[in-house]
C-alpha cells in the first residue's frame, strides 16, 4: 500500500506539500498540486482520514443522501450523482452515497459530531422538508439539487420548470397539437409534495392554459409497468390525445414499449416529447425520443463545486443556478395526422 512519502518521492515535493496539496490547508501553485495528484493517481493512494481529522484537519468527506425506492435507483438521478463524485474527486474530497430514507437525524449528527461529515448534497427535495431545517440547525453546510416553497435564502441548483414547459408545449403547438396527456410522477413521498414533480406539472398546466391547450393528466410511478398501464388508460379514455408530454424516465419507457406492444405509430398516430430523461436511456428507444435535454450531469457538478466553496469558506458567486436544457428534435414528434 501506499504512502505519503511515496507520493512525495515520485511528485518531488515534501510530504508536506503532498499533505497541503491533499487538504487545502495551505495555498500551493497549480502545477505542485497537479504533479501532487497525479503521483497520488498513479500510485492509488488512499490517504489516512481519520488520522488527517484526529491532527486536527479538517474533513474532506461529503454525503449525497439520494432517492431509491423499492424499484431502485432512476437512471436519471445516476447522472447528478456522477457529476457531483467527479468533481469531489478532482477537487481532492470523497463523496459516499446514502439513500435518504436509510439514514436518521441521529445518524447525520453523529457523523457531524466524530467530525467525519464536511457537508452534505441533498436530492429529492420536498416542498416542505423536514431535513433542509434540520441541516440547519446543525449547522452543517449542504446544498440542494431542487428546492423547497420557500427556497430564496438556500444554495440549491435547479431546474427552469417554467421555461422547459413554455419550450416543450411551444414546439407541439407549432407542429399542431392541441390535445395532449402529461405523464406526470406521483407527487407525494411519506406525505408531502416533491418539489420536482409539483413544479414541473403546475408550469406545465399554467402555460398551457396561455397557449389554449387541452390537457389531461397520466399519473403513474415511476417505473416501465405503470408507464405500460398509463397507456392503457390513455387509449381507453383520452382517445383523442395526439401528443404526450412524458416526465419519469422510467415510465416513459414502459409508456414507449407499451405503444409498441398495441401496434401505436410513434409518431404517426402519436408523438411523444420527454424533458426528464438521461441520453443513455434515449438510445435504447426506437424512434430516438425528442427531448429538452436534462443537464443533470452538469447539475451535479454545479451542486457540488457549490458545496465544496461553502466548506472551504469562499464566497459564492451564484447561490441559486437554474438549468434549462435544449430542445433537441428526434424521431417521436410530428405534425399530428388526422384520424378516420
Amino acid at each position: 500500500m501506499a504512502t505519503r512519502a511515496d507520493v512525495a518521492r515520485l511528485a518531488g515535493v515534501s510530504e508536506s506539500t503532498v499533505s497541503y496539496a491533499l487538504s487545502g490547508k495551505r495555498p500551493i501553485s497549480e502545477g505542485t498540486r497537479q504533479r501532487v495528484q497525479e503521483a497520488v493517481d498513479q500510485l492509488n493512494y488512499h490517504p489516512n482520514f481519520a488520522a488527517h481529522i484526529l491532527a486536527g484537519g479538517k474533513t474532506k468527506t461529503i454525503a449525497l443522501l439520494f432517492p431509491e425506492n423499492k424499484f431502485g435507483i432512476p437512471p436519471i438521478t445516476l447522472e447528478y450523482v456522477s457529476g457531483a463524485a467527479k468533481t469531489a474527486h478532482n477537487r481532492g474530497y470523497h463523496m459516499i452515497l446514502i439513500p435518504s430514507e436509510d439514514i436518521t437525524f441521529d445518524e447525520i449528527a453523529g457523523y457531524k459530531e466524530s467530525g467525519l461529515l464536511g457537508g452534505v448534497i441533498l436530492m429529492e427535495i420536498r416542498l416542505d422538508d423536514e431535513r433542509v431545517d434540520y441541516l440547519q440547525k446543525l449547522q452543517v453546510p449542504y446544498v440542494l439539487i431542487g428546492r423547497t416553497r420557500e427556497s430564496e435564502k438556500l444554495t440549491f441548483v435547479d431546474r427552469d420548470f417554467e421555461e422547459v414547459a413554455k419550450i416543450s408545449l411551444d414546439y407541439l403547438k407549432k407542429i399542431g397539437h392541441k390535445k395532449i396527456a402529461v405523464l406526470s410522477q406521483m407527487r407525494k413521498v411519506h406525505g408531502s409534495e416533491l418539489g420536482v414533480d409539483s413544479r414541473y406539472f403546475n408550469s406545465i398546466v399554467h402555460y398551457a392554459k396561455k397557449l389554449r391547450l387541452n390537457l389531461c393528466e397520466l399519473r403513474t410511478e415511476n417505473t416501465s409497468t405503470e408507464g405500460r398501464n398509463s397507456f392503457i388508460l390513455m387509449r381507453e379514455k383520452h382517445r383523442d390525445v395526439t401528443a404526450v408530454l412524458a416526465l419519469p424516465d422510467l415510465a416513459t419507457m414502459g409508456f414507449m414499449a407499451a405503444a409498441s406492444e398495441f401496434d401505436c405509430r410513434i409518431p404517426e398516430e402519436l408523438s411523444v416529447l420527454a424533458v426528464n430523461m438521461p441520453q443513455n436511456q434515449i438510445e435504447l428507444t426506437w424512434p430516438h425520443l425528442t427531448t429538452v435535454e436534462v443537464p443533470a450531469f452538469a447539475m451535479g457538478v454545479q451542486a457540488m463545486h457549490k458545496l465544496i466553496d461553502t466548506m472551504e469558506g469562499k464566497e459564492l458567486a451564484q447561490k441559486n443556478e437554474l438549468f434549462v436544457g435544449e430542445l433537441q428534435i428526434r424521431g417521436t414528434t410530428a405534425s399530428p395526422k388526422v384520424r378516420s
